[in-house]
């Protein structure tokens, strides 16, 4: 499958993905925010139906003290059967004419005989009735409230007293509409929302909806356990309810819709939100089709003239004016493919050129060996005249210029550089005499650790040139080798004349001493920077070279 068509389908794929992510997240979010803010409206729409009761009741609470705390009709209770009461009961008859909301007012004496009744009804005759007005009898300043037959009614009672003594009881008898009204006319905000009120006996006193629901007794049963807002499932179908109780009556009101009434136009939003998911990602698809297609055709071009090259055409070029990656990248294969070109042609000519050195440095080979040989006939001629020390001599000085022509490997076993270096070392001894004495201590576990080939001699020449020789007493110098934690040391030591701290600094910035400055980058270039030599030295005391290189033990090629 091509480049472009596998970036394709990849970025279609995560914008896919990341669309229908985001759609979804997004229809979600905004459908818990709306929905718990719709919860929120009921529930507050519960505390105005709340203050509004208690308002009304506080309204019939005020009628009710108005009764049981008039002197007339404490007076009336108090007035015997056989005498008349007609003037007092036309005052009742006035009074309660004034209170339009009250279907009716009922005034009872000490035995709960009727003494007065504002309307041609009677009262309830059930055991409920007779219990709440006991109750109230036994409560002063307690208003009672009780609930008629199938709600048709209210009844509100209230004792009437004299000190600590029962003269009777006024009974406000007034209709649930009052309730139902404040329920349907101005505050159940949400269409299929049913709100209802209950008493303390679980009795309807009120609702909106005439159309009694089967899940009321899950309602009240979740609503008595103490949860005033909750979530459940009846039919199939999730609905919210919550609650207020109120505190003047103690009656609850309680409120239920369905969730998919809470919100109707939950299923147009969600609609609009993949509607706008799917035309993002139709964009997005054509704009990774696009993408992907420029980014790899100039690719796929590179492709074709790479193919080119490796067919042998070094003159192939890619014309472009980008300036992004690509573009730097059509433009790096050029110079490369250019320099591939020039490379080809100075290896060729190299290669000629190697071919002629090496026919000189045959014939140049020559020469070293023919010295050797001469230099070992010169010796067996000063072993028969007996100059056995100028005899040492040529023997040292053959042994380093077969140590120098020897081999092709930039490195050897640590011993055979030893024994270089002690070879240069006795030729030095034999031209100063006394003024020059050496020591050398070798770890046996260092003997065949890999070293740079002559290595050490610049570092020895040096101590002897300038620490050791210009001194009338001479000196010594002092050779040790051991393997440390990190790799294989070499100390040399001298106590010559030293150094000052400036010329030690110029030594290790290059700026002096071509000999030990060679040593310093040829160990960094083999083995890395964290490898090298540290320089000690006082002037009068000496001077100390500590250099440290891998401990390395295979590999030889001698």
């Amino acid at each position: 499958m091509a480049l472009w068509k596998r970036i394709s389908i990849a970025l279609v794929s995560l914008l896919i993905c990341v669309s229908l992510f985001v759609g979804t997240a997004s229809y979600g979010t905004v459908k818990k925010l709306i929905i718990q803010n719709k919860e929120d409206d009921i529930e507050n729409v519960l505390n105005l139906i709340d203050m509004s009761v208690t308002e009304q009741l506080l309204q019939f609470n005020a009628i009710v003290d108005s009764f049981s705390e008039s002197h007339s009709v404490k007076e009336i209770l108090c007035i015997k059967e056989n005498q008349s009461q007609d003037k007092n009961k036309a005052y009742l008859q006035d009074l309660s004419s004034s209170f339009t909301s009250v279907s009716g007012i009922y005034l009872l004496n000490q035995e709960n005989g009727l003494v007065f009744c504002s309307e041609k009804s009677t009262l309830p005759r059930e055991d409920d009735f007779a219990l709440s007005l006991e109750e109230a009898k036994k409560s002063p300043e307690k208003t009672m409230y009780f609930v008629g037959k199938e709600g048709e009614s209210i009844f509100l009672f209230r004792s009437i007293r004299e000190k600590e003594r029962v003269l009777g009881t006024v009974i406000l008898e007034f209709s649930p509409d009052i309730f139902t009204k404040l329920l349907i006319n101005n505050l159940s905000t949400f269409r299929h929302q049913y709100t209802f009120i209950l008493d303390k006996e679980g009795k309807a006193v009120c609702s909106n909806n005439s159309v009694k629901a089967d899940y009321l007794e899950t309602v009240q049963k979740r609503y008595a356990a103490g949860e005033r807002r909750f979530s459940f499932t009846w039919d199939k179908k999730q609905y919210f309810a919550c609650g207020q109780l109120n505190g003047v009556s103690g009656w609850r009101i309680l409120s239920v819709i369905a969730m998919d009434d809470i919100f109707p136009q939950i299923r147009v939003l969600q609609e609009k939100i993949y509607l706008f998911v799917i035309l993002a990602l139709i964009m997005g698809v054509i704009v990774s089709l696009v993408l992907a297609w420029s980014v790899t055709k100039p690719l796929q071009q590179l492709s074709e003239e790479m193919g080119r090259v490796q067919s042998g055409n070094l003159d192939s070029r890619i014309e472009s004016k980008r300036k992004d990656e690509v573009g730097i990248l059509i433009d790096s294969y050029n110079y490369m493919i250019g320099e591939i070109k020039r490379l080809v042609n100075e290896v060729y000519e190299e290669k000629m050129a190697q071919k002629t050195a090496e026919i000189k440095a045959l014939q140049a080979q020559i020469n070293p060996h023919f010295l050797y040989n001469t230099l070992d006939t010169i010796n067996w001629m000063l072993l028969d005249r007996g100059e056995d020390d100028i005899s040492d001599i040529i023997v040292n000085l053959g042994d380093l210029l077969k140590y120098s022509i020897s081999g092709s490997s930039t490195e050897v076993p640590l011993k055979e550089e030893i024994k270089y270096i002690q070879s240069y070392l006795e030729i030095q001894k034999c031209r100063m005499e006394d003024r020059l004495e050496y020591s050398i201590s070798i770890a046996e576990n260092c003997m065949e650790c890999r070293c740079p080939k002559l290595l050490l001699q610049p570092i020895v020449e040096n101590a002897i040139k300038h620490g050791i020789e210009p001194l009338a007493r001479g000196g010594k110098i002092e050779i040790e080798a051991f393997l440390g934690r990190e790799g294989l040391n070499i100390l040399l030591k001298d106590n010559g004349k030293g150094m000052e701290e400036e010329e030690i600094e110029k030594i290790q910035f290059g700026k002096a001493n071509i000999g030990l400055n060679n040593v310093m980058k040829r160990i960094k270039l083999l083995y890395g920077p964290e490898y090298g030599i540290r320089i000690l030295s006082k002037v009068s005391e000496g001077t100390e070279v500590d250099l440290r290189i891998p401990a390395l033990f295979e590999g030889l090629d001698l």
